[in-house]
C-alpha cells in the first residue's frame, strides 16, 4: 500500500543562505532548480500527492510549492515563471491572450470535482444548516455593521457575534463562492480575508461565533476541529458529500478544478521534471483522491494524457 503523509501540514522551505547554497550546488552540476508550482491551494494537495509518491523512487527530487491563488498563479504562468499552475476555475480569455502574446499556450488539464463547503466550529452546537439566502445575508457587503449577532438571521440562534471568514479576492474560490451566493464578488467589509484555506478553517475552529468557506478537501482535513453545515438551495439542506455531489444536488457550489502546464518551460528543464509531469497526469485520479476531491470519469483522464506532449 501506498502511504502518503498529512497533506495540508506546512511545509518546511529553505530560506537566506541554505536556498542560495542549494542553488550554488544547482550550478554546479549535482542538483537543479526545483520544478515551480505555484496557484490555487485547492489543486496543490494533489500535485503534493503525486510528489510524495514519486519520491519513493526519487528521494532527492524537489517541487517547490508557493499557493498565491488562482489569479496570481495564472499570471506567473503567462510570464513564464512557472511550469504548472493550478486554477480553482478556468483560465479567462484575457488571461489566454496575455499567455499567447508571450507565446506560450498552456495546456490545460481537468483535475478534479471540488465543491465549496460552509464550516463552523466544532464548539458551535447550533448550526447545522441554512437557507442560500441566509447564506447571502450572513457575506452580503449590505449586512456589514448591521447583521452582526446570530439572533439577527434567526429569533432560536444565540446572541454571539457573527464573524465571517474565508481567503481573500486573488483567490478563484472567493470569486466562485461570491458569485455562486448572489453577491458578484462583494463581501461585508468586515469579512475576514485569510491567505490560504488552512488559516480560515484555524480561525473558524477558535471561535464558535465564525463561518467561513473553504474547499471541501481542507474541510475533511480538518475534521474535529470544524464541522460542515448543510445548505438548502430550495429543496432541503445539502452538505457537499460526494454522493451529493454526483447526483448534481449541490451543483450551484461544485466545480471543476484545472491545472494549467506550460509544457515549452518543461522543455528546457531538468528530464527528470518532465518525467515527473507524466507521472502526475498518468495517475491523477489516485492523487485527486488522496486530496480529498473527487474524480473526474476515467475517460477524462485518458484525455488529459492525450493533451500534454512533454518532450525535451
Amino acid at each position: 500500500m501506498l502511504l502518503i503523509p498529512p497533506l495540508f501540514q506546512m511545509r518546511a522551505r529553505l530560506t537566506g543562505w541554505g536556498r542560495a547554497w542549494v542553488l550554488l550546488v544547482g550550478l554546479a552540476g549535482v542538483a537543479h532548480a526545483e520544478l515551480r508550482y505555484v496557484g490555487s491551494d485547492t489543486v496543490e494537495p494533489v500535485v503534493e500527492a503525486a510528489e510524495v509518491a514519486y519520491q519513493r523512487g526519487h528521494n532527492n527530487y524537489k517541487v517547490s510549492f508557493n499557493a498565491v491563488g488562482t489569479a496570481s498563479g495564472l499570471r506567473q504562468l503567462c510570464a513564464g515563471r512557472a511550469a504548472l499552475v493550478g486554477a480553482a476555475r478556468k483560465i479567462k480569455p484575457d488571461e489566454t491572450l496575455a499567455c499567447a502574446q508571450a507565446g506560450i499556450q498552456p495546456a490545460e488539464i481537468a483535475v478534479a470535482i471540488d465543491a465549496v463547503a460552509l464550516v463552523v466550529s466544532v464548539k458551535n452546537t447550533w448550526l447545522n444548516d441554512l437557507k442560500l439566502s441566509e447564506v447571502n445575508t450572513l457575506f452580503n457587503h449590505a449586512s456589514a455593521g448591521k447583521i452582526v449577532a446570530w439572533k439577527q438571521l434567526r429569533a432560536d440562534f444565540p446572541e454571539l457575534s457573527i464573524r465571517t471568514a474565508g481567503v481573500g479576492i486573488k483567490h478563484g474560490t472567493f470569486a466562485f463562492f461570491s458569485e455562486s451566493v448572489g453577491m458578484k464578488g462583494f463581501i461585508r467589509s468586515d469579512f475576514k480575508d485569510f491567505p490560504d484555506h488552512m488559516a480560515t478553517g484555524h480561525f473558524v475552529a477558535a471561535d464558535a461565533g465564525a463561518i467561513g468557506f473553504m474547499p471541501m478537501g481542507n474541510a475533511l482535513a480538518m475534521e474535529g476541529q470544524v464541522r460542515v453545515i448543510g445548505i438548502d438551495f430550495g429543496a432541503g439542506p445539502i452538505k457537499p458529500t460526494r454522493d451529493a455531489i454526483l447526483a448534481g444536488k449541490y451543483d450551484q457550489l461544485a466545480r471543476t478544478v484545472y491545472l494549467y502546464i506550460n509544457s515549452r518551460m518543461l522543455s528546457t528543464t531538468a528530464p527528470q521534471d518532465i518525467e515527473f509531469t507524466r507521472f502526475l497526469i498518468r495517475d491523477m485520479e489516485k492523487y485527486v483522491s488522496f486530496a480529498n476531491l473527487i474524480p473526474l470519469h476515467a475517460l477524462q483522464y485518458q484525455e488529459n494524457i492525450k493533451r500534454v506532449s512533454l518532450v525535451r
